[in-house]
């Protein structure tokens, strides 16, 4: 059957489009893992610093050390090779519990969740559990225990709970990471990577209880007429100055594995060694590189007047431009006096709408552009009618304090 030539280039082109929409539906929507390289195009907006690769030496095989607020990548060592996590995985499975449960809720320990091997927070089948007993139990000695009874909780089943597990992963921008289970006892399907576990500490880190429960040494329980007395596994809370803890790792598939988050100053840092020789001086050696090395500079708050804008036609002469957003960058300190900035304008014509953009704020560094933040502007601005400098004038004689900032347009 002959096809006409240009119908053929519209066939091909409509199965490139069903091709590419269908790529796009496997690769972000389905629960399957796909090459370490497809995660490259598909991971969150995240900010690598130049010379990331740079930095303290670390017996850690992956590595990375990323700033909070920001997303900024200060350091990496092979962050996208994924690796059996260990217990960082209760990470993701704290997450999931302050999301979708209700701490008072009381959980009754089933046979299967109090027999399962590895680390334990010693609870026994039967007992009745709150669930917020049961996250300091998964988070502080990182009880095997207490993640399957959390997810028989909260999903009705462990393999319930990992669909969650793995759809929430993806929607945090770890999408090099496919979890078997929510304690991370060795499985050929589950694994992690360390950008990964970055991303999905640094949301978990916003969650108050999150932070409050893996910064404590102890937690004195006490139900269903017995009482517990769970201890920390990590070890840098008490060595590290401004140390918020977070998740112990180990098993032999991952080594000694740590995510470990500290603040100082305002900043939050999070790390993440895996395979470590030496967990806590990796940790605690990229974490002081970067309190030392770098610093989080304010460019822009939202609402700061910028500058004072000359406008054409309009019933008064200019308007101030202020500051659509807050912007913070993290430069290394040897590069702060080195930030230039200067403002573009892109409309001076009246009629301007209060809170219409006028142009941007470009910050740089070496010539390269760190910074965007839009001016808007902070008052409207009518064009200079006849009509509108009556109201104008009208309005001067009937108020008793008028804005002096703002003058009519004379010429």
């Amino acid at each position: 059957m002959y096809i006409p030539r240009r119908n053929l280039y519209w066939l091909l082109g409509a199965l490139s489009l069903v091709l590419i929409v269908l790529a796009h539906l496997i690769i972000v929507r389905l629960p399957i893992t796909y090459p370490a390289w497809i995660a490259a195009y598909w991971e969150p907006e995240c900010d690598y610093l130049p010379d990331y690769t740079k930095g303290p030496t670390i017996t850690a095989t992956n590595a990375i050390l990323l700033e909070a607020a920001t997303g900024t990548v200060l350091f990496a060592k092979n962050e996208h090779v994924r690796r059996p996590p260990a217990s960082t995985t209760k990470i993701l499975t704290a997450l999931l519990t302050l999301e979708e449960g209700n701490l008072a809720d009381i959980v009754t320990i089933s046979q299967r969740a109090a027999n399962i091997r590895g680390s334990s927070a010693r609870i026994h089948p039967r007992q009745r559990i709150p669930l917020g007993d049961l996250l300091h139990g998964l988070l502080l000695p990182s009880g095997n225990d207490a993640a399957i009874a959390i997810a028989e909780h909260l999903a009705g089943s462990e393999a319930e709970f990992v669909k969650k597990m793995n759809s929430r992963a993806r929607e945090l921008g770890a999408v090099n990471s496919h979890f078997a289970n929510p304690h991370g006892l060795d499985h050929p399907s589950h694994y992690s990577t360390a950008f990964d576990l970055a991303m999905i500490t640094r949301v978990a880190m916003l969650y108050s209880q999150f932070g409050e429960t893996v910064s404590k040494l102890q937690y004195d329980a006490s139900f269903d007429g017995a009482r517990w007395s769970w201890y920390n596994t990590n070890r840098l809370l008490l060595s590290f100055e401004g140390a918020e803890g977070v998740k112990t790792g180990t098993t032999g598939g991952a080594g000694y594995c740590l995510v470990a988050a500290a603040s100082r100053d305002g900043r939050r840092l999070v790390s993440v060694v895996l395979n470590s020789r030496n967990r806590w001086n990796d940790a605690a050696r990229l974490l002081e590189y970067g309190f030392q090395e770098f610093h989080l500079l304010p460019l822009s708050r939202q609402g700061h007047e910028i500058a004072n804008i000359v406008i054409q036609e309009g019933l008064y002469q200019q308007v101030t431009g202020i500051a659509g957003k807050t912007v913070y960058k993290v430069v290394h300190n040897r590069d702060i006096d080195d930030i230039r900035s200067h403002v573009v304008i892109e409309k001076t014509n009246a009629p301007i709408r209060r809170g219409q953009r006028l142009g941007e704020l470009l910050f740089t560094l070496n010539d390269q552009l760190i910074g965007e933040v839009p001016l808007l502007a902070s008052h409207a601005v009518p064009r200079a009618t006849p009509f509108n400098l009556l109201l104008y004038w009208l309005k001067r004689l009937l108020t008793t304090s008028p804005k002096e900032h703002i003058q009519p347009e004379t010429s």
